[in-house]
């Protein structure tokens, strides 16, 4: 046996031993999303109390019994719609969804890049008349327009808007991604969400005297946007000649666990973005209903529950499953701000509610750490295998170069 058939074989063990672990995977998976649907409603309720009782005890005290009902029947309804969408397969398939969302937004970029690197920009001021014909193939066109506009690159994709609390509530703000399952349904949690906004009458609006205008950090993007921009160049440079890549498979394909430690990895964290995408979704379906129903009076757009979850925006100290922030957003030089306080249901909070999830978890940490150490191993053998194969190609291709020649006659 050679040194590559023994790297092959390793290779053919590590996914073997990952295939005979990964139902232990799915059921803690599966216990951990049934904990989660048993507990979810009661920590529903918490928040809501809390809002109800301690942050606008006025405003409920104002509802009438009929709206009291109401407001407690579609609490329950929006969570047992949600809840009958949190299992593996439905989270699995959303981030599947999630995934090929992705792919085709920087499909698009990089199309419209390279059509903007192929056929360049003509300077919409200069005269029809001075424009030439198209010039030779090779030849470089110099003109006074920009190569590349700003918007190629592409933008955060957790924006942090840095304006009075009137513009955050009234601006239009982008679409949320959908959710072909909820929508699907009758009287599916994001059905609230679309056409809703806040009353301009409320008293969310701020001082007309209050200057709305912030310093904005050149930094408040982060390199996370520069990083995606000289990525996004670097890839239509390399590929300048080549066609664009077909759709690409994910991890999610197939509806089995991957075998493969790398892309199980990714599997697991597309999971939990999923969840939280899940999440998120009840939580902005909740919100605009305790705004409807006159509990609270304040909505805070999707991108600003994105950014907290995405660790961008720091909030203030409140309650498990509740969003403080201070309003309007950045420092104020002087007087105190208003302050939104909403609901946003997250795993780290249920988890600390419920010790039966917080074990759930435990276990699934334990199993995933085993898995990103195989992921290693899998990774330098993999290495090591083409490593071995391109010694192999090499040697293939010199051996006829350094035959012997025959002596002439």
């Amino acid at each position: 046996m050679t040194v590559l058939d023994a790297a092959r074989q390793q290779l053919a063990a590590l996914e073997q031993q990952l295939e005979d672990s990964n139902p232990q995977l799915y059921r803690h998976l599966a216990l951990y999303l049934q904990v989660l649907r048993d507990g979810l409603l009661n920590s529903v309720q918490q928040a809501c109390f809390h809002l109800a009782t301690q942050a606008y005890p006025d405003r409920y005290c104002e509802l009438e019994a009929a709206g009291r009902q109401l407001l407690h029947r579609r609490l329950v309804g929006l969570v047992q719609r949600a809840t009958s969408l949190l299992t593996v397969e439905h989270l699995a398939h959303l981030a599947s969804q999630m995934a090929r969302e992705q792919q085709r937004q920087s499909r698009q970029r990089r199309s419209r890049l390279l059509n903007a690197l192929e056929q360049g920009h003509l300077d919409p001021s200069e005269p029809q008349g001075s424009r030439l014909g198209p010039a030779p193939r090779g030849s470089v066109h110099l003109g006074l327009a920009l190569p590349i506009g700003g918007d190629f690159l592409p933008t955060s994709s957790v924006p942090l808007p840095s304006f009075g609390l009137g513009s955050a509530l009234n601006q239009p703000e982008p679409e949320p991604e959908s959710d072909p399952e909820l929508e699907a349904q009758d009287g599916a949690p994001l059905e609230a969400a679309e056409d809703t906004d806040p009353d301009p009458n409320t008293d969310t609006d701020p001082d007309p005297n209050t200057d709305t205008d912030s310093d904005t950090d050149p930094d408040t993007d982060g390199s996370e946007d520069r990083d995606r921009a000289l990525q996004l160049m670097a890839e239509v440079f390399s590929a300048w000649r080549e066609p664009l890549p077909s759709q690409a498979p994910t991890p999610w394909d197939g509806g089995v666990l991957p075998t493969s430690p790398v892309l199980l990895m990714a599997w697991l964290a597309g999971f939990e973005q999923a969840l939280c995408r899940r999440l998120r979704n009840l939580s902005h379906a909740l919100n605009v209903d305790l705004m409807r129903l006159g509990l609270s009076r304040t909505l805070l757009p999707v991108s600003l529950l994105d950014a907290v979850l995405a660790g961008q925006l720091d909030s203030l100290e409140a309650p498990a499953n509740l969003l403080r922030l201070p309003l309007p957003l950045g420092p104020e030089p002087g007087g105190k701000g208003m302050e939104a306080l909403v609901l946003l249901l997250r795993t780290a909070d249920l988890e600390l509610e419920q010790p039966k999830l917080r074990t759930c978890r435990t276990r699934i940490q334990q199993h995933r750490q085993e898995v990103r150490r195989m992921a290693e191993h899998y990774r330098r053998l993999q290495r090591r295998v083409q490593a071995l194969e391109a010694e192999q190609l090499w040697l293939q291709d010199i051996t006829p170069a350094q035959s012997p020649l025959q002596a002439p006659t």
